[in-house]
């Protein structure tokens, strides 16, 4: 496809850019480099241009280099917690020691929970806060192509553990601020880079620290997507039990569910659900399979996407149904397999004890039905955060129960008092459904929306720059299911680094992220950081 070259392209394809010779300008150390886009050297260009064209020139390199070193620190928080992680302590010592060197302040939080790196007067007012996590997601060797925490560039694409989640956003921030630093531009106000070191595990650090520390005006999080993240559904857990308990054993009841399993995590909707069973009343293992292999083939005629396994195992059968595994704040981007595991057990003569019970349940409440209509739970906000989300999540047997865990994530619109009370009723009428075997289990967990002021000075600030920068003239803030950090903070929002239409690898084997995002990244917080917190503000 050819293209004409406009200013406008220049800002949508920095790619461009990154193919032609490095700039001349770039040469040298920090002082003179920085004198090549001095008032000086740039006659009659405002501050904001000066900064703008070094930072387009000269950051990237630096960026990556940056990317590389952080890294470099194996700072695995679900391996061991921050306080007795070395790579995160590693990895603080490391900023300590860049910080000082370029007239920063810096402290640990906590047991290491979280480093603050601060720019501007010891006693003035946070004006700006700029949002992290440092420590990253396991990274199983045998799984990438390369070591995992040797990080290296190909095909124009910067590759390692944590490279888009979330220290390459750090180093972006760093640089961007660093530049600033050289062209002797001052702030108005504090401004801080708060990292977080518990972010994939435990939060509890950083809610201490967002709790008892003075918060900045403006809180930005870069650790989700452009153009701006403005809101963040409410996280809900909620379960339910039953005692497996012994059968009853009715008179077409030919088969037994001895055990069930569906899922890996909370907040991962199944890929695959599986089913054991035994035969009873007499009838064979082979008589078995053949109910079993009938139930699916009867099934696949009702929803041709099933895909199922059915095999011996001594004198059991055993079903496998494959979906397709997602997040489950995307789970109606994904397929549930605990969906079609129930399908096929409802056409099955079981005997009724707690597992077939849950599998009623979750054929009657759950199958087909992703926004908690079945369940009486459903509501939506229609002008940003659209509808409830409900994925039942992991299904297990064990010490005599069989539990269902089931993750939601709550759009504003209902108070935490009506949706807890919506809950209460859709349990009793899942205890209805099961002749009151099915009883809600403990530890429900029901957590409020976040939404930022989407006309403050903040978002209409970045969305301004991502309008520019992009060439999207009608871009809206938006909304995720997930959860940042963002969230701690009253008028906090993402700001990157997704762009829309790129693939997510943050928590993938060989987790990489392009060269032109983190240039055109660091180019757009660069003007943030200038508009909010270099710029006096304007007068009221």
């Amino acid at each position: 496809m050819r293209l004409r070259l406009t200013a406008a392209l220049l800002c949508v394809l920095p790619s461009l850019a990154l193919a032609a010779p490095k700039d001349a300008r770039c040469q040298g150390g920090p002082r003179a480099r920085a004198a090549r886009f001095s008032e000086a050297a740039m006659k009659g260009a405002p501050a904001a241009e000066r900064y703008a064209a070094y930072v387009q020139a000269c950051a990237l390199d630096e960026v990556v280099e940056l990317t590389k070193q952080l890294v470099r620190f194996k700072t695995v928080s679900s391996e061991a917690p921050a306080a007795k992680n070395p790579g995160i302590a590693a990895m603080g010592r490391f900023l300590e020691k860049w910080a000082k060197a370029r007239g920063m302040a810096y402290r640990a939080v906590g047991h290491n929970d979280v480093f603050e790196l601060a720019w501007g007067p010891a006693d003035a007012v946070p004006h700006v806060g700029l949002v992290f996590h440092g420590d990253v997601v396991p990274a199983p060797t045998h799984e990438w192509k390369k070591p995992p925490f040797e990080p290296y560039v190909q095909d124009g694409r910067l590759y390692g553990r944590g490279v888009e989640d979330d220290k390459g956003p750090l180093a972006q921030a760093l640089v961007a601020l660093d530049f600033a630093r050289h062209l002797g531009l001052k702030p108005q106000g504090r401004v801080l880079v708060i990292v977080g070191n518990g972010e994939e595990s435990d939060w509890t650090g950083m809610q201490r620290y967002a709790a008892t520390q003075p918060k900045p005006t403006h809180v930005i999080s870069v650790d989700s997507n452009y153009p701006v993240v403005a809101a963040q559904s409410g996280f809900v857990a909620w379960s339910l039990e039953a005692p497996v308990g012994e059968p009853v054993k009715g008179l077409n009841a030919t088969l037994r569910a001895v055990d069930v399993k569906g899922g890996e995590f909370l907040t991962q909707v199944p890929g695959t659900a599986m089913l054991k069973l035994a035969p009873s009343q007499g009838r064979t293992a082979e008589q078995a399979l053949a109910d079993v292999q009938a139930a699916v083939a009867a099934e696949k005629g009702a929803r041709a996407t099933l895909q199922a396994d059915v095999k011996r195992e001594g004198d059991a059968v055993v079903l496998t149904t494959h979906g397709k595994a997602v997040h489950a704040s995307i789970a109606d981007e994904g397929h549930n397999a605990m969906w079609d595991l129930a399908a096929v057990a409802a056409r099955l003569p079981l005997e009724d004890n707690g597992v077939s019970a849950m599998l009623r349940v979750v054929a009657r409440r759950f199958d087909g039905d992703h926004f908690g209509q079945k369940l009486g739970l459903a509501y939506k906000d229609e002008e940003l955060m659209g509808p409830l989300i409900v994925a039942p999540t992991v299904l297990r047997v064990a010490d005599g129960k069989v539990t269902l865990g089931v993750n939601m994530r709550r759009p504003r619109g209902q108070e935490a008092a009506a949706f807890n009370a919506a809950l209460d009723k859709a349990a009793a009428q899942v205890g209805e459904d099961s002749g009151g075997r099915v009883k809600e289990g403990t530890g429900r967990y029901v957590g409020d929306a976040h939404v930022a002021d989407t006309s403050g000075t903040l978002v209409t600030t970045l969305l301004d720059i991502y309008k520019r920068h992009r060439a999207a003239p009608d871009v809206k803030p938006s909304s995720v299911r997930g959860g940042t950090y963002a969230r701690l903070f009253p008028r906090g929002v993402d700001f990157g680094p997704g762009f829309p239409g790129e693939l997510y690898t943050g928590h993938a084997p060989d987790e990489s992220i392009s060269l032109e995002s983190l240039d055109a990244g660091t180019r757009m917080l660069a003007e943030a950081v200038h508009a909010l917190a270099l710029t006096p503000p304007a007068a009221e």
